[in-house]
């Protein structure tokens, strides 16, 4: 549809707090995981992710800014999914031996 022009958003994400503190906890994560801590980098890597998907949860759309992607529901499912998921895992792998 080339004779289409592009319509512009109706808001634009300008609060990066929410998407900063959830991505804090990530880069300790991938600290922990270069340092060779795996267990505690997943825990911290989940633990963003759960940030994440309860800051989107109670934050207006407006408030969450990045953390928006798609309905409210879509982003909260997912985040608090993939940390459930990904906390579950590294609990669940039995330590070296």
């Amino acid at each position: 549809m080339a004779d289409k022009p592009d319509k512009p958003v109706d808001w634009y994400p300008d609060s990066p707090w929410a998407l900063a503190a959830a991505l804090a906890c990530v880069a300790v994560g991938v600290s922990f995981a270069m340092l060779g801590h795996w267990r505690r980098a997943a825990v911290m890597i989940a633990g963003g992710l759960l940030v994440a998907g309860g800051l989107r949860l109670v934050l207006s759309r407006e408030a969450a800014g990045l953390l928006a992607v798609r309905g409210r529901w879509v982003d909260v499912t997912a985040l608090l999914g993939l940390g459930t998921a990904i906390a579950v895992m590294a609990f669940l792998v039995p330590p070296a031996r």
